[in-house]
């Protein structure tokens, strides 16, 4: 217990003066903590300001939106997390006002009022000791003899000097007494209430995400089994790839070795007749709703203007016996140089194994009797294919006399790309299907 006796005495004094000694070290402790309390909470709005910057981020890649590049990497999922991020930031917010509040705010308190209160306070016990010294100094000069009023005025002076040095000295001994006392519990409390406020921080987030867990195991099997299935689908892409490159290293060997390009007596080329049974079977499917691509690729073709300058276009012959062509194979959805033009009557047309004007290798024309079409495939092989191809379904649509759009000028079916930018496969791209309200038959 401090101050055993409050009689002014020296060693009362040094008393004064170790525990003003402590409070000026416990000031220079206190700046350096305060400084430290503030970046701390300067630190943790900053990671509240990340963690919302990060949760908005987040929606803004995934979720909350219905697009497929959301519905691709899991946008509800991303939404749920979401919430739960920005929960948490709440959370951190809540306990940097809490750290805030419990520590800046008393230690600014302490330093700035109690510890400068002692401070204050010295000045004014500074200032009575010396008034008292002077007054009591004056008193004890005072000579026999010396006139009773002279004397009654000094004893009052003196008197109220020493009422104002014991309060002062008193003043001083309260600050002192309430700074040593208040360095007993001030930063427990603070310390304790901020540590407190951490384990309400870290509980409500542990709860939080544990009402999530099984959500989150949940979402963590279904990721690990579509990279099974996409590692899976990769390699499968991986070998077919693998197969078509061989199969176009084969066709490579084979288109530039010798073939048997001689024309028969009507101009049709006779090869793979047995091939020709195949493709009726499968244009015979067309009344069931089946439309299936017999064949597709780039073929060269000849313009009809004056320069006739050559084109690279992808052509398709589906099952319904149907020859068409697209101008480009990217572009926008709604591109008009993306849809296909041009439909070839393939029921009263003929092919012809050259073409005219032109000494150019792999050629060979669609002759209509409303339009002649100079087409170069890539290969011989490339050419025989087609032409078999073609011979194939013009014999089947001899065969079974199954009515053809003639609008030599029809415009087909958008490209395999579809207007949501989805993009099909082939299969999907085969059973493209015709209005046949607009479409008008060629009789």
């Amino acid at each position: 217990m401090h101050f055993g006796k409050l009689d002014d005495s020296p060693m009362f004094r040094k008393q004064l003066q170790a525990l003003e000694e402590n409070a000026e070290a416990l000031r220079d402790r206190c700046q350096k903590f305060h400084q430290g309390c503030r970046k701390y909470t300067e630190e943790l709005g900053e990671a509240y300001d990340g963690d919302i910057a990060f949760a908005t981020a987040l929606e803004s890649f995934g979720g909350g939106h219905d697009d497929p590049i959301s519905i691709a990497v899991g946008g509800p999922v991303m939404s749920k997390f979401t919430i739960a991020l920005r929960e948490i930031g709440t959370y951190k917010e809540v306990l940097r006002s809490q750290v805030e509040h419990m520590l800046n705010d008393r230690l600014l308190q302490f330093t700035s009022i109690d510890l400068q209160d002692v401070k204050e306070v010295r000045k004014r016990f500074d200032k009575a000791s010396l008034h008292y010294d002077q007054v009591r100094e004056k008193f004890l000069s005072l000579k026999k003899g010396t006139k009773l009023e002279v004397v009654a005025e000094a004893e009052e002076d003196l008197r109220n000097a020493r009422s104002a040095f014991e309060q002062t000295r008193f003043n001083l001994v309260t600050a002192l007494s309430n700074i040593e006392a208040k360095k007993k519990f001030e930063f427990l409390e603070s310390v304790s209430g901020m540590m407190d406020a951490h384990l309400r921080y870290f509980k409500q987030g542990y709860e939080l995400l544990l009402q999530m867990e099984p959500y989150i195991h949940q979402v963590l099997t279904y990721a690990q089994q579509s990279r099974e299935r996409a590692n899976y689908e990769q390699a499968a892409l991986a070998d077919r790839m693998q197969e078509f490159r061989r199969q176009m290293e084969r066709d490579n060997q084979r288109s530039f070795s010798d073939v048997d390009e001689s024309p028969s007596g009507d101009g049709i080329h006779a090869v793979g007749r047995s091939s020709h049974k195949m493709i009726e079977a499968v244009m015979q499917s067309t009344p069931r709703g089946k439309v299936q691509t017999i064949k597709q690729g780039y073929l060269l073709k000849r313009s009809s203007s004056v320069r006739g300058d050559w084109k690279r276009r992808f052509f398709v012959l589906d099952s319904r016996g149907i020859l068409y062509y697209y101008r480009k194979h990217w572009g926008k959805p709604t591109d008009d140089k993306t849809i296909a033009h041009d439909t070839v009557n393939l029921l009263t047309s003929t092919i012809k194994f050259d073409a005219e004007q032109t000494d150019l290798r792999f050629c060979f024309r669609i002759i209509s009797p409303t339009k002649h079409y100079t087409l170069q495939a890539e290969s011989a092989m490339d050419r025989v294919d087609w032409i078999d191809k073609i011979t194939g379904v013009i014999a089947s649509l001899l065969n079974s006399q199954i009515p053809i759009p003639g609008g030599y000028s029809q415009r087909l079916p958008r490209s395999p790309v579809d207007a949501g930018g989805h993009q099909r496969t082939a299969s999907e791209s085969s059973s493209v299907t015709f209005n046949h309200e607009e479409t008008k038959w060629q009789g």
